[in-house]
């Protein structure tokens, strides 16, 4: 029994030696926040900003309801006048002073400034306030609403400046900091993990925001994030929240765009965004299927508009975009980004799937600076294996086609076609008529999936529709 005891003793000692050496481990793989934030705390600035605004005020008049004229019923001498006007008090204009605030970083010795464009607005004036308390007048740059990010100059010697990351090598899951002046709070750091990236927000197709899980709130728009290796990931600009404050997540406007945004800002005073003049859908794995790709993938080409560089060029409705100018399109969000990258009249290479083959078009991009239905005999909705009844578009149609009058319980309304939709094509097969509409069902009467092009209220989009009851395995 002792020497049970003392074994046991030993197998004790020996097990909380491990779990002291594996907690101290998981410890030491933690990032050092501290000496990060204390490296680069001289390069994060606070933003002050006045500007003015016009209100129209007026107080209470007992006379409220009557009508004067406009004048005082006492006399053009009254010191009451202000009461009396057409059918009650008037209303003066008057100018209001209206402050804001935000943060910001330094990124070279000369003093230029990132901050988010809706910190600045629309400021008469500008403050930079720096860690060591002084406080300099900031000269606006330039700004560019469509990525929120607005460059500021300061005169200052012996500036700090942030360094720049690579955010090719950034990983969902790696460690973050954001630091800025939350309600005011200056130089507060808060942590977190990248949630996603290349994240798209509605109404916004120029920004592939870096999305995390690091407390942001109102003040600390403009502001750094920072990775384990203390550099500038991206600029913090909105969060997602039903109260106004932080709920979990963060949205961050890559430091790469950021820094292509700045360069034109610094050198032009303005930014200039390629365009390409297609409208563009997601490659769903359903899609996929039709095209023969192995995955999901590309950008695919719903429309193309008329006098547009695609117009110009070799590109076709139905190609699938795989690569821009020589990076890979895996999502369509990725394309916008990717075109408005390209400055005005420059040429560049766009790999497309076209008909099962893969071909390199070349395009010269350019700088960005209810259709009605012929009265004619119905197609039974039973005899085609859509299950819709359609009619065709009168001659004088925008868009050319047939149009769903009524559908029956079928592959077509599972997929989400309604009557008034337009069927332009048929797995790349053109409908113009009753005619070529038949001809397109037969000939793809042995596909198990149908690549329909249809246009909604004048928006063009692909769907895909399986013939079979059950996925292909």
């Amino acid at each position: 029994m002792k020497v049970g005891k003392r074994y046991l003793t030993q197998v004790g000692l020996f097990l909380t030696a491990v779990c002291m050496l594996v907690v101290q481990q998981a410890f030491a793989q933690l990032p050092d926040w501290s000496k990060l934030f204390e490296d680069n705390k001289a390069a994060v600035v606070s933003i002050t900003t006045e500007g003015t605004e016009i209100v129209r005020g007026g107080g209470w008049s007992p006379f409220e309801g009557f009508s004067f004229g406009g004048n005082s019923p006492f006399g053009d001498n009254d010191p009451f006048s202000f009461f009396f006007g057409e059918g009650g008090p008037q209303q003066k204009e008057q100018e209001r002073i209206v402050r804001g605030a935000g943060s910001g970083f330094i990124i070279d010795k000369k003093g230029y400034v990132i901050t988010n464009a809706h910190v600045i607005g629309d400021a008469d004036k500008i403050t930079v306030h720096l860690a060591d308390r002084r406080e300099l007048k900031a000269e606006l740059i330039g700004m560019d609403e469509k990525t929120d990010v607005a460059v500021l100059k300061i005169e200052a010697d012996k500036l700090p400046v942030v360094k720049i990351a690579d955010v090719s090598k950034l990983k969902v899951g790696q460690w973050v900091m954001a630091v800025g002046s939350p309600f005011g709070l200056d130089y507060t750091a808060t942590q977190g993990i990248i949630s996603s990236l290349g994240r798209n927000l509605p109404n916004d197709n120029f920004t592939p925001f870096i999305q995390t899980d690091a407390a942001v709130n109102p003040g600390n728009s403009g502001g750094p994030l920072f990775n384990t290796e203390g550099e500038v990931i991206g600029i913090n600009s909105q969060i997602y929240t039903s109260t106004g404050s932080y709920a979990g997540v963060s949205f961050a406007i890559p430091i790469d765009l950021a820094m292509h945004i700045v360069e034109q800002l610094r050198e032009d005073g303005k930014v200039s965004r390629g365009w390409l003049g297609v409208q563009i859908q997601e490659v769903t794995a359903t899609l996929a299927e039709t095209f023969d790709l192995d995955k999901p993938m590309g950008a695919l080409v719903a429309s193309i508009v008329p006098e547009s560089p695609a117009d110009k060029s070799d590109l076709k409705v139905g190609d699938v975009i795989l690569t821009f100018n020589g990076q890979e399109v895996v999502s369509s969000s990725q394309l916008p980004v990717l075109v408005s990258r390209v400055k005005g009249n420059e040429e560049v290479k766009v790999e497309v799937l076209r008909n099962g083959k893969r071909e390199t078009i070349k395009v010269l991009i350019e700088a960005l600076d209810d259709d009605g239905r012929k009265t004619a005999a119905s197609k039974s909705a039973e005899s085609n294996v859509l299950g819709v009844a359609v009619e065709e578009t009168k001659k004088d149609a925008r868009v050319k086609g047939v149009v769903i009058t009524k559908l029956e319980a079928g592959i077509a309304q599972k997929a989400g076609l309604t009557a008034g939709d337009i069927i332009t094509q048929i797995n790349g097969l053109d409908i113009v008529d009753m005619k070529t509409f038949e001809e397109a069902l037969k000939a793809t009467e042995k596909n198990p999936v149908l690549r329909l092009l249809i246009n909604r209220q004048g928006n063009p989009y692909f769907v895909a529709i399986r013939k079979e009851s059950e996925p292909k395995k």
